[in-house]
């Protein structure tokens, strides 16, 4: 009986020094805290690099807006066999931006971002090809692209 209580104190100090985890519990809808500070400081990091990543994604769109082919620098005007004039350029819509990080599965010291964004094809129409370069354009066609970077622990996306 002694050896009995002995072995059931020793099981619940065993259980008391074990770290609690965040669990959660559909039973009662309640999410226990951890007291671990192992996950929580991955989650502040993991909280960082996405602010890092969002921040050098618009830069990042807007360094491919400059450069892009058949971009703005580089408008398309022409004349339509209505008789009208006609001007088309690409651009990436940089409001639209969506930015994912998540940590890599090989290894959680590298995370992994992707950037998704829309590439618009924008058109005006004018009377002359000045007009329609002048005009108000607006998306005829859109392309959903995504790419994906990759980062060491506070290190530069690439």
């Amino acid at each position: 009986m002694r050896s009995a209580a002995c072995l059931l104190i020793a099981a619940l100090l065993a259980c008391s020094a074990l770290p609690a985890y965040a669990v959660d519990s559909p039973a009662n809808g309640q999410l226990l805290a951890s007291t671990d500070p192992a996950p929580m400081s991955q989650d502040i990091e993991l909280l960082r690099e996405h602010e890092r990543f969002s921040s050098f994604a618009q830069d990042q769109v807007q360094r491919m807006n400059a450069s892009i082919i058949g971009g703005k620098q580089s408008m398309r005007v022409y004349k339509g066999s209505d008789g009208l004039y006609h001007a088309s350029y690409k651009a990436i819509d940089h409001e639209q931006v969506v930015c994912q990080v998540s940590r890599a599965q090989h290894d959680p010291r590298y995370f992994v971002g992707v950037m998704v964004y829309k590439e618009l094809i924008l058109e005006s129409v004018g009377h002359t090809a000045e007009a329609c370069r002048k005009g108000s354009f607006e998306a005829v066609a859109k392309t959903q692209q995504k790419v994906i970077y990759s980062s060491k622990r506070g290190g530069g996306w690439n």
